[in-house]
């Protein structure tokens, strides 16, 4: 299968922040701000199912530094997730070919995976509540360099930290579900 492709090119978390310091103190701010609310924190511990997720990205994304740390804070809970990265720049050709969002090759691209390479569920980028704080700084400011730095700012406040992390780990629940279901 296709997937297999990217899961041979694919590295550990440890790995992936290893690859570039250029975010790693924001990456490491992300992964020690994320709190599991204990309700989510339960059933991710519960789940029977093997999860994998193949997820592509770079650590010079922003979208990447909120989302990566958080995915393995959830993987860290049970050892049937299975959080694999695929440095997208590795593969950008193939990437172009195989998973554009809206004509664009977004990331982060989490796959969510049953048995090993079936696709079940797909998050790109950011929450929704995250999209349209972005649009409201993008009103606010012209210049580039003001909207980059202002997004920073947003990622690294707790409230987006927690959200991201409720939305990632309601996506855990849901696999679970679809992969209960079809048993």
């Amino acid at each position: 299968m296709f997937l297999d492709y990217y899961i041979s090119r694919s590295c550990s978390y440890q790995k992936f922040i290893e690859r570039t310091p250029k975010n790693r103190e924001r990456l490491d701010n992300v992964y020690s701000s994320a709190t599991i609310p204990e309700k989510y924190k339960k059933q991710i511990k519960e789940i029977k199912s093997t999860i994998r997720l193949l997820v592509f990205a770079e650590n010079w994304c922003s979208d990447t530094v909120l989302t990566i740390p958080v995915l393995a804070k959830l993987a860290e809970l049970n050892d049937n997730i299975d959080l694999l990265i695929v440095p997208r720049d590795d593969v950008i050709e193939e990437f172009k070919q195989d998973f554009l969002t809206e004509g664009k090759a977004k990331i982060p691209l989490v796959l969510f995976l049953l048995d090993k390479t079936k696709e079940v569920k797909r998050w790109v980028e950011r929450t929704q509540q995250t999209n349209e704080r972005i649009k409201e700084i993008k009103a606010q400011h012209v210049k580039k360099s003001e909207i980059y730095r202002s997004v920073v700012e947003l990622y690294l406040k707790k409230g987006t930290i927690d959200e991201t992390t409720k939305v990632l780990a309601c996506e855990l629940i849901k696999v679970e579900l679809i992969a209960s279901s079809s048993n």
